[in-house]
C-alpha cells in the first residue's frame, strides 16, 4: 500500500471540531482493537455453536427482558463464517481503523463509531427492528477511510493492488442496489447506520458538487 498523503473529503463541519473540547473524554483509542477484538470473539463462539448468532443480535424485546448485553454483542456478529475471509476482513478493518485514528485522532474516530451504533440501537427499539447483520456498520468504516484518501493503493486479497476509490464505488454500488429493492423500514435502517457519514462528510460533499455545477455553468456560457 502507498502512504495516506493523497486525500480526498478531509473537511468535516466545524462544529464537530469544537465537540472535543465537552466530549473530548469519550475518545478511545486504537478504538478498531475493540471492534475486531468483539468480531474474533464472535466468531469463534457462532463456529462453536450456531445458535450463538441469535443470542448475540439485537432484538429490543429481548433487551427489555433483561438481556442487556445484546446492546454491545451485536457489533461481534460475525461478518463471515469463512476462517480465511475472517482473518482477511479483521486485518483490513484494523488498517482501515488505524487509517481514520491517523487522520482524525482518537476522538473523531470515536464519535463517528458512536453515532452509527448509537443510531442503530435508537432506530432498533424505535421500531422493534431485529439487528442481526452488522456488515453495513463495516461498510461505514471503509467509505469514510475512501473519502479521506481516495488515491491510495491497497493490495486485494494481499496481492492485487487496487484503489480504494474503486472499492469505495464497488462499495456504494452494491449499497444503493440494496437501499433500491428494499422495503421502506430497510431502507431507513440503512440510512439510520450510514447517519454517520453523512454527518462527517455530506457537507464537504454537497459544497463539491456546488463548485462542479458552479465550473460547468461557467465553462458553458464562456463557450457561448
Amino acid at each position: 500500500m502507498r502512504g495516506w498523503d493523497t486525500k480526498g473529503v478531509s473537511n468535516t463541519p466545524k462544529w464537530l471540531d469544537r465537540l472535543e473540547r465537552p466530549l473530548g473524554w469519550i475518545a478511545v483509542p486504537h478504538i478498531g482493537v475493540l471492534f475486531i477484538t468483539l468480531q474474533a470473539l464472535g466468531f469463534l463462539m457462532v463456529m462453536s455453536d450456531p445458535a450463538w448468532s441469535i443470542r448475540l443480535a439485537l432484538f429490543p424485546p429481548s433487551v427489555m427482558a433483561g438481556e442487556y448485553w445484546r446492546l454491545i454483542t451485536f457489533l461481534a456478529l460475525p461478518l463471515s463464517l469463512s476462517p480465511l475471509w475472517v482473518i482477511f476482513t479483521l486485518l483490513f478493518l484494523y488498517f482501515i481503523f488505524q487509517l481514520l485514528e491517523a487522520n482524525w485522532g482518537a476522538f473523531k474516530t470515536t464519535l463517528y463509531v458512536l453515532i452509527s451504533v448509537l443510531v442503530t440501537i435508537a432506530f432498533s427499539f424505535a421500531f422493534d427492528y431485529p439487528v442481526t447483520d452488522v456488515s453495513r456498520f463495516e461498510s461505514t468504516i471503509f467509505l469514510a477511510a475512501a473519502a479521506l484518501v481516495p488515491e491510495m493503493e491497497v493490495r486485494l486479497y494481499f496481492a492485487i493492488p487496487v484503489k480504494v476509490k474503486w472499492m469505495a464505488l464497488f462499495a456504494f454500488a452494491l449499497l444503493a442496489w440494496d437501499f433500491v429493492r428494499a422495503p421502506w423500514l430497510d431502507r431507513f435502517f440503512i440510512l439510520a447506520i450510514f447517519s454517520n457519514y453523512l454527518i462527517f462528510f455530506g457537507p464537504a460533499i454537497v459544497d463539491r458538487v456546488r463548485q462542479y455545477a458552479r465550473r460547468r455553468s461557467y465553462l458553458a456560457k464562456t463557450r457561448r
